[in-house]
């Protein structure tokens, strides 16, 4: 298996992990939107998708994303992480996440944050995974507000 960026190519692979990957963690995007929402960031160089490609299809996925502001100037996110059930506790995850913060420190991050679903806490203790990678909870609180049409 090897880990590489992701392609357009890999639209409909990628789609089918996003689609098992939010089921498991009970996020609601539709289907169509994963697709157009991977074409995009395949597109955008403030975004990054890494895969785990056994030759034969994908196992897994990292994705991020930059952001700047005024407490910290470039940062970014580590927006997602997955591999599929049969692809697991086979050491994947940690060069998943090596290649997104690779590419942020790249891109002149000064930081990567990520959010952690109650589901998936609940379900795969995550916060410890993500702590033996040198990640720190911020005592800070998530909130978001869906923009106007979107629903509530």
């Amino acid at each position: 298996m090897i880990i590489r960026r992701a392609t357009s190519s890999d639209i409909e692979a990628l789609s089918a992990l996003y689609v098992a990957f939010f089921r498991e963690d009970g996020i609601a995007t539709p289907p169509q939107a994963i697709a157009e929402n991977l074409s995009v960031m395949l597109g955008d160089p403030r975004a990054c998708i890494f895969v785990a490609d056994t030759g034969g299809g994908l196992a897994g996925m990292s994705a991020g994303s930059l952001t700047f502001g005024v407490e910290f100037g470039w940062s970014a996110e580590l927006e997602d992480l997955y591999l599929s059930p049969g692809s697991r506790g086979m050491g994947w995850s940690r060069p998943l996440v090596a290649a997104v913060l690779d590419w942020a420190r790249e891109h002149g991050a000064r930081e990567t944050v990520l959010v952690i679903t109650p589901q998936a806490e609940q379900d795969q203790a995550l916060t410890r995974f993500y702590e033996k990678l040198g990640f720190r909870d911020s005592r800070r609180i998530t909130m978001y507000r869906k923009g106007p049409g979107t629903g509530t």
